[in-house]
């Protein structure tokens, strides 16, 4: 039986839900994902675990609304039974003590960047965290984010705290001024293509998970193939993490569309220095 045991609104389409379990005994690290069912015969709702409590046999969620299936979710109240709980799925990102770690997501992506960030907190690495969206209301879980990174920049289309810029232009400033280790990136394809026009100039390793936020037909996940290093893999769309250093992401590009972001103009070193 899968029961939730409590309810907090977070914002007006952010609901957090903590959730009676039997997935809760094993150990979901960032970068895996479950499957929330609602009812019997309906498509499941991809989410990111925010943290287990395998003595309370408990999950915490964060489910962000976007269509009837994630709405008819977020209606749920304390007490109320969920039909199915799948998962998880996926493998987990590579999480160590890499040393300076710059985060980058945009949008819903931001909910998915959480569990990663108290991960690499917890660690022992220096986080530099730049979240950015269409508006204010948009860049999600500050406070929350705030907690386990060391700086924080917030970027909407119109502002920025401090100082106005784009995405690109605070991608450049902060690989400039700081000896970043490793990045990882949430995000939609243009926001994933962003950040690795910028970490690929610097030589910086990056790791992504590209965000699509929809219901999974009961048919199976969502695949996709991508080139990585003349190498063609599979990836989840749900929830697979990938290495993120590729000589071209237009074909991601192609198929799940351009955001609102604006695509940055410089272009991605030569495959002849990506690693493998």
């Amino acid at each position: 039986m899968n029961k939730i045991i409590a309810k907090k609104s977070l914002s007006e389409d952010l609901v957090k839900f903590e959730i009676r379990t039997p997935i809760a005994i094993n150990e979901i690290k960032p970068g895996r994902y479950i499957l929330l069912i609602v009812e019997k015969d309906e498509p499941g709702i991809p989410v990111s675990v925010v943290k287990t409590n395998p003595e309370k046999e408990t999950i915490t969620v964060l489910v962000h609304v976007a269509d009837k299936y994630s709405q008819r979710l977020a209606d749920l109240n304390q007490g109320s039974d969920i039909f199915a709980v799948n998962g998880p799925f996926g493998y987990p990102l590579p999480i160590e003590k890499f040393g300076t770690v710059l985060c980058v997501s945009r949008g819903c992506g931001i909910v998915m960047l959480l569990p990663i960030l108290a991960s690499l907190h917890a660690a022992g690495n220096r986080i530099i965290t730049i979240l950015s969206a269409q508006t204010q209301e948009g860049v999600l879980l500050q406070n929350e984010i705030n907690a386990v990174s060391d700086e924080v920049i917030a970027i909407t289309n119109n502002e920025i705290s401090g100082e106005k810029s784009s995405l690109c232009q605070t991608l450049t400033q902060t690989l400039k001024t700081n000896k970043i280790d490793h990045v990882f990136v949430v995000g939609s394809a243009t926001t994933i293509k962003n950040t690795c026009v910028h970490a690929i100039k610097y030589n910086v390793p990056t790791q992504a998970i590209l965000y699509i936020n929809k219901t999974t037909p009961k048919t199976g996940h969502d695949i996709y193939k991508v080139t990585v290093s003349g190498t063609s893999r599979a990836v989840c769309v749900d929830g697979y993490d990938f290495n993120a250093w590729y000589p071209n992401l237009e074909e991601m590009i192609k198929r799940f569309g351009r955001d609102e972001e604006i695509p940055c103009k410089s272009s991605l070193a030569n495959e002849s220095n990506i690693p493998v």
